[in-house]
């Protein structure tokens, strides 16, 4: 059968209507983006926009200024704007209905150079190097699988953090909580990311250690002249701090060292027989097998793992102790759900937590008015509309978690101390309830949330199911609950407690 045969002008005139159509749909679009207006927001300073109105705690300054100006507000910071969300319906919109629109974020110079030029997990854009580095956590530490091969582990470091405030009970000596629970955290990390204690629990490289984490939080939060006005940056006017840099060459160090003992140890065929490789191991591994891994994406993975995963579980465990203290009744009933569930012959285990309703729902309200993260950051990756606002390409879009939590029209009576509210109604942190977003929501909810649960609950059940706790002679004018910002919102005054053990415990 013949072909026909169309001639060439017929398509040259079907290319040129559908040349035309596709430019009238982009100009009309165009049309409609300039004509969306941006959210509302407070008037700001000549030249450095809202910074002054932002203050010391700007989760809190935010929350203020959104009462006013609405749950999508526009702020600038310096020349960059930025939208603030301030509501569970605006979180939803941004974390989930627009998920893919808003799926990378942007990075200051700190943070940069601290976590090799945002190339680890967390600061990395979304695209195939963040996939890669998310299905590695997803598979190789994260997962139940593996969790559950390293319970033993989080079960060790629990029995000798207890073991130790025995001898502390014995003494009458009083306890750092959010220490103690650090170096517990900072221990077990160490293990499951190189198979060993990183630094002896108690000594002054660990408190040295414990001081780098706070700084380079501290330092991640801190916007410099390049950061606020860009047009700087070419000139290089204020690149990092030079604090900034002798911090992250210390963590550079000991990455290197570590990395080069281990590829030694390898060399020589000395590594451990364990059929469960650590992390480290495993990420050596996908490099010797082609994976697109470097030396410096693995170090600025371990920097996510010793800096995500020590401070958060730490702090959050300190904050639940505080509030256990002020609020006696609720640490009674805690203990007797322990009493009743895991007994008082023996310690409890990770596979109790599940039969701890009020246990998981005072985490819960630990977690509602005290997150970890009290502000979600996220960059539009393209433009689009939100609410019947424009949101251009590249704005910073700012998720207040700790204003969600606190949220009038979404808790009754927010501001106070109520687990119970957890019993009644079936909300849970995983990122599906968006006035409880803790650890985030979407794709890039918090990759670590699965270790923390257990870690948190374990914890905090053990050191209430062995000691009743107290408040020291010398701080009966109550428990300071003042925040300090970061990128984690740690307490300003240390807790202190005295542990006294539970006449019914037999162990």
């Amino acid at each position: 059968m013949d072909s026909i045969s169309v001639p060439s002008s017929t398509y040259s005139l079907v290319a040129g209507v559908l040349l035309l159509i596709l430019l009238t749909f982009l100009k009309k679009r165009n049309k409609r983006s300039l004509a969306l207006p941006l959210p509302p927001g407070p008037p700001g300073w000549p030249f450095i926009g809202n910074l002054p109105q932002l203050g010391d705690k700007p989760n809190r300054s935010l929350s203020l200024l959104a009462q006013k100006y609405g749950p999508l507000m526009t702020i600038k910071l310096g020349m960059q704007t930025a939208f603030v969300v301030s509501s569970p319906s605006m979180a939803r919109e941004v974390l989930k209905n627009n998920d893919h629109r808003f799926s990378s974020r942007t990075i200051n110079t700190a943070a940069r150079t601290l976590y090799y030029q945002g190339t680890s997990l967390i600061m990395s854009p979304n695209g195939p190097h963040w996939r890669l580095l998310r299905r590695i956590c997803n598979t190789e530490i994260f997962s139940a699988k593996r969790l559950d091969a390293l319970q033993h582990l989080r079960t060790e470091e629990v029995c000798k953090t207890i073991d130790c405030i025995l001898e502390d009970c014995k003494q009458g000596n009083s306890v750092k909580i959010g220490e103690r629970a650090f170096m517990m955290s900072l221990s077990l990390v160490g293990q499951m990311v190189c198979g060993k204690e990183l630094l002896e629990p108690g000594s002054a490289q660990a408190a040295e250690f414990k001081g780098m984490v706070w700084e380079a939080l501290k330092l991640a939060g801190i916007l410099t002249l390049s950061d606020l006005f860009p047009f700087l940056r070419r000139f290089d006017l204020q690149g990092p701090s030079i604090k900034t840099k002798i911090l992250s060459q210390r963590f550079d160090n000991m990455y290197n060292r570590l990395i080069e003992e281990r590829l030694a140890q390898r060399a020589n065929m000395q590594c451990s027989g364990n059929d469960v490789k650590d992390f480290l191991d495993v990420m050596l591994d996908l490099r010797e097998d082609g994976t697109q891994l470097s030396l410096e994406n693995i170090k600025a993975m371990l920097m996510d793992m010793f800096t995500a995963g020590t401070d958060t579980i730490s702090g959050t465990i300190e904050w639940t102790m505080a509030e256990l203290l002020r609020n006696p009744i609720v640490m009674r009933k805690v203990q007797a759900e322990l009493d009743d569930v895991v007994g008082v012959e023996r310690r409890m285990e990770e596979a109790d937590i599940g039969n701890l309703p009020y246990l998981r729902a005072v985490v819960k309200e630990v977690l509602r008015l005290h997150p970890a993260a009290p502000l979600i950051f996220r960059k539009a990756d393209m433009s689009c509309e939100i609410n019947g606002f424009l949101v251009p390409e590249n704005t910073q879009v700012i998720v207040n978690v700790w204003s969600l939590g606190r949220d009038p029209t979404a808790w009754k009576d927010p501001l106070n101390f109520n687990p119970d509210r957890f019993l009644e109604y079936n909300i849970d942190y995983k990122g599906q309830d968006f006035e409880f977003i803790p650890f985030g929501a979407g794709r890039r909810i918090c990759i670590g949330l699965p270790l923390a649960q257990r870690m948190v609950h374990l914890v905090v059940g053990s050191l209430v199911q062995a000691f009743n706790w107290s408040i020291p002679m010398d701080n009966q004018a109550g428990i300071d609950m003042s925040e300090t910002f970061g990128m984690t919102l740690l307490k300003t005054v240390p807790l202190r407690a005295i542990p006294t053990l539970r006449n019914v415990m037999k162990f």
